[in-house]
């Protein structure tokens, strides 16, 4: 057991996904937030300060890394990045995909924010990359993607190999940055069956793992969808942690995930926009309750809290 997991787990407290409505409660603008680096690193400093959590979890991404092979990206004040049409949506045009550099003018500022974070922080830092199936999708567009990879294996399956060659080099920088470990975002299987599953997503993320998981670095796999019927095949991954929506049965998930892993979820990030704290309470007992017993268990969120969340609402979660 590594230091991520040591310390998540002997802790206690939760490790939800505080850094939208972090931001915003500091006042600080979405542009500022994603592309300087000081202003991301001194709030990811602050939110181990102020917070009682049991690690600092940098967003779940979805954004990032299409931004940097490209899509046109927006900043919303109070909403998360929003990208523009995919890039390749066309079958031939998947074999010619260009990757940028690791380090590019999109992905720089957030690798330089966790080096300037991560020797100032006693808590694990968890960073966010969009999976491999899942940044195919964004890039690809979800139903363009999915009938693509049905209809053109061998250029679906070129084309996720240089997305997955790109995430490797990328999650290598944080790593080399500081880093404890990085969530990794798929939730676009959720689409496609268990066998698709194995085939255009597992496949990538094993490879993924091997590259970049060791004692002192730890992968922990992210979906936020519906996606019970993958379970079986989500749990073969050999990811040091798996963080799950609501949507996903967490007692099932317990069940079918080693207890040497964590489990991570499953709180409804949605409730977190309106105001009633009871909800957010009950639903956290809930997962508590489902896990009595299980030592791998870990509170978060489901998925990245929206800036607009209440304040309240995250409160009485952290209580």
């Amino acid at each position: 057991m590594n230091r991520l997991q040591t310390l998540v787990r002997e802790s206690g407290l939760p490790a939800p996904c505080l850094f939208y409505p972090a931001a915003r409660a500091k006042g600080l603008p979405m542009q500022t937030l994603l592309t300087d680096a000081s202003a991301q690193a001194e709030l990811l400093v602050s939110i181990a300060r102020e917070y009682p959590v049991s690690a600092v979890v940098r967003m779940t991404e979805l954004w990032c890394e299409a931004a940097a092979f490209g899509m046109d990206c927006t900043f919303p004040e109070d909403d998360f990045p929003k990208l523009g049409a995919p890039l390749y949506a066309q079958a031939d045009s998947m074999a010619r995909v260009c990757a940028p550099g690791a380090v590019n003018p999109v992905t720089a500022p957030l690798i330089e924010a966790v080096r300037l974070a991560a020797s100032r922080l006693e808590l694990p830092l968890i960073v966010g990359v969009t999976g491999p199936y899942t940044l195919g999708s964004v890039l690809g567009g979800s139903e363009d993607f999915m009938v693509n990879c049905m209809m053109e294996p061998e250029l679906a399956e070129g084309f996720l190999t240089a997305l997955t060659d790109f995430l490797i080099s990328y999650i290598l920088e944080y790593k080399k940055a500081g880093a404890d470990a990085v969530m990794i975002a798929e939730p676009s299987v959720s689409m496609i069956s268990p066998a698709m599953t194995e085939d255009y997503s597992n496949v990538y993320l094993e490879r993924i793992i091997s590259a970049v998981q060791d004692d002192t670095f730890r992968v922990i796999y992210h979906n936020c969808g519906d996606v019970n019927r993958h379970l079986s095949v989500i749990s073969q991954l050999p990811a040091a942690g798996f963080h799950f929506g609501s949507a996903v049965d967490l007692s099932a998930a317990l069940s079918a995930i080693p207890t040497d892993r964590l489990v991570m979820g499953n709180v409804e990030p949605q409730l977190f926009l309106g105001e009633d704290v009871e909800a957010i309470a009950a639903q956290a007992c809930q997962a508590r309750a489902k896990a009595a017993g299980a030592a791998n268990f870990v509170l978060s969120t489901g998925c990245d809290l929206s800036p607009r969340a209440n304040a309240r609402c995250i409160e009485a979660f952290l209580r």
